[in-house]
């Protein structure tokens, strides 16, 4: 079989290489921007279990509340809780921390060319970390003891 001619190759690689950054796209959830009072900004991941928070403080993972409704994006741990998808637009965003006694109401503010995509759980898992390494956990090797057949050869 002859390869395509040159003037074909460069198309299809292009192509390829478009699909594949799209796929790793969209397995993760869209960064939302949220501007908030006296300056702060932060940018937020919304996944079915756990939100990921960047900002200009730090970054925190908030687990997933339980909620009466699957429309409600509600996520806290024991320092902060952030209610996303508020107001008539679902623009609004309200941060209750646990040290603060009035919550703080952020507006989502999408940049200049990008889409307005909705805010929702990605249809996913939250990254995690791998468990820690078990120095006790059993190891499989092909290293058999024992009497018997050790296969062929």
């Amino acid at each position: 079989m002859t390869p395509p001619p040159a003037s074909l190759r460069g198309p299809s690689i292009w192509l390829m290489a478009a699909a594949l950054s799209g796929c790793a796209a969209i397995r993760d959830a869209p960064r939302l921007a949220y501007q908030c009072p006296e300056g702060l900004r932060f940018e937020a991941r919304l996944y079915q279990d756990m939100a990921t928070l960047d900002g200009q403080r730090g970054h925190a993972v908030l687990e997933r509340l339980p909620h009466q409704r699957d429309d409600e994006l509600i996520y806290g741990d024991a320092t902060l809780t952030a209610d996303f998808g508020l107001g008539l637009e679902q623009r609004l965003a309200r941060l209750s921390y646990a040290n603060i006694p009035e919550a703080v109401t952020c507006t989502r503010v999408v940049s200049a060319g990008q889409p307005a995509v909705p805010v929702r759980a990605a249809p996913r898992p939250g990254p995690r970390n791998p468990p820690p390494f078990d120095p006790d956990a059993p190891v499989q090797t092909n290293i058999r003891t024992g009497d018997g057949n050790v296969g062929p050869g």
